[in-house]
């Protein structure tokens, strides 16, 4: 390999890993979120769930996709990725589930072996009547992308309103979505795959969130 390709496949490799642990680490901090407001707050709002969006109606809707209030702490590899997917779909018609949220991929979708995940950008669109706090959801890789192996469903921990800031109808935020390689083999060495976001399909389930007027 010469030394251009090992330095682009080094790049990636940062980003995918800053990616992945940006993901990760969202569990930690969203928890500490939830308790203070438990504890500081009496929070308003209908409980919502559900089970999945699996043939739900779909409709196509105008969105405007904004940058969460965490953007301002992000790193510049991170920021420039969200970045990206709000130009792709900010003020662009996408179709989207009735009355639930969608998740529509980024461009950057990357199987890094070194973590044996696929790290995938996306943007979460609210596609109810109401603002939503509190959200939580399953999303599962319904194909196989990449023949021989599987991944595991990423579970995303509760959104505060402290990570999406006030999520409108109608409105898109950035999000990374880490699928865990299941029974991965030793490919420490091997270089950053991407991955045609076309030979992926994501389904989200176990939906939950409080509805907010």
């Amino acid at each position: 390999m010469n030394n251009r390709n090992w330095l682009k496949g080094l790049g990636i490799t940062m980003i995918a890993t800053t990616l992945f642990l940006t993901g990760c680490e969202n569990g930690d901090a969203e928890k500490t979120d939830t308790e203070e407001q438990t504890e500081n707050v009496e929070e308003e709002g209908k409980e919502v769930k559900i089970e999945s969006n699996e043939g739900k109606p779909q409709h196509e809707q105008l969105i405007t996709v904004k940058l969460p209030p965490e953007a301002d702490y992000l790193n510049n590899e991170t920021l420039e990725v969200y970045e990206q997917d709000k130009k792709k779909y900010d003020q662009t018609e996408q179709l989207i589930t009735n009355n639930s949220v969608t998740i529509l991929l980024g461009d950057f979708c990357y199987y890094e072996p070194a973590w044996s995940s696929l790290t995938c950008s996306a943007i979460l669109v609210n596609g109810t009547d109401t603002n939503i706090e509190d959200l939580s959801f399953k999303a599962e890789i319904m194909n196989k992308p990449m023949s021989g192996k599987i991944f595991s469903d990423d579970k995303v921990p509760e959104l505060t309103k402290a990570k999406t800031g006030k999520f409108q109808p109608n409105e898109g935020i950035p999000i990374i979505l880490v699928f865990s390689e299941e029974n991965p083999k030793n490919e420490e060495n091997a270089e950053p795959q991407k991955i045609n976001i076309k030979d992926i399909k994501v389904k989200i389930k176990d939906i939950q969130y409080k509805a907010v007027k």
